[in-house]
């Protein structure tokens, strides 16, 4: 009987032994597979840089210029002159150097055309005469003196300009300068009207010209 239980109580341990060894086992096959995993890196190698101070600035060198080498002319080559031998003179024939002669063209000198004579002035233009109104053989009355003037003692100078015609006779006349007073403007208006003139002359040509003709008015007892 006590052999039987002791049969019976043996595969009670068993299980754990072999659960323990596969626990081992397992542990064992991790070890050697995750060796190579667990092993630390290798440090890097430390590369040390330093910064280099940048070279100073040369100064730049001036090179002084040169002057150009001074040119050298070249010496002309000595001509060498050949001695020439004088020709030897040929005998001219006479009767030749007469052909030649009767055969020469002769230059007839031509006269020369006579230079142009330079253009002609232009007579200078006669002096105009203007006419004339005091001349005796004309008898050209004086003006009639205003009776109302008179009475007043009126007095005064008028300037008359007249158109005198060719034949002496006046076409226009026009008040040039007044007197101040109308009754002797008319007066002397009216009276120039009526004279007669010798014409205006252009060389020994009548013309037609304007003359001005001063009348003054003054009593006789002033």
């Amino acid at each position: 009987m006590m052999q039987v239980e002791s049969d019976r109580e043996w595969p009670r341990w068993l299980p754990s032994f072999g659960l323990v060894v596969l626990l081992h086992a397992t542990v064992w096959w991790g070890y050697t597979h995750f060796k190579s995993e667990l092993i630390p890196p290798r440090p890097l190698p430390v590369v040390q840089v330093s910064l280099i101070a940048p070279p100073a600035p040369t100064e730049p060198k001036v090179v002084p210029l040169q002057p150009p080498p001074p040119k050298v002319e070249r010496q002309p080559k000595p001509v060498v002159k050949k001695a020439v031998s004088a020709p030897t003179p040929v005998p001219v024939m006479q009767p030749v150097v007469e052909h030649a002669l009767q055969q020469a063209p002769v230059a007839i000198a031509q006269p020369s055309p006579p230079a142009p004579s330079p253009p002609a002035a232009p007579a200078p233009e006669p002096v105009l005469e203007l006419p004339r109104y005091n001349a005796a053989y004309l008898s050209n009355p004086p003006p009639a003196y205003p009776l109302a003037a008179r009475r007043r003692g009126i007095e005064g100078t008028v300037l008359v300009r007249a158109e005198i015609s060719a034949g002496g006779e006046c076409q226009r006349a026009e008040l040039k300068k007044t007197s101040g007073h109308e009754m002797l403007d008319h007066a002397a208006l009216e009276a120039v009207k009526k004279w007669r003139f010798m014409p205006a002359k252009r060389g020994s040509q009548a013309v037609v010209a304007w003359v001005e003709v001063p009348i003054t008015f003054k009593l006789e007892n002033n």
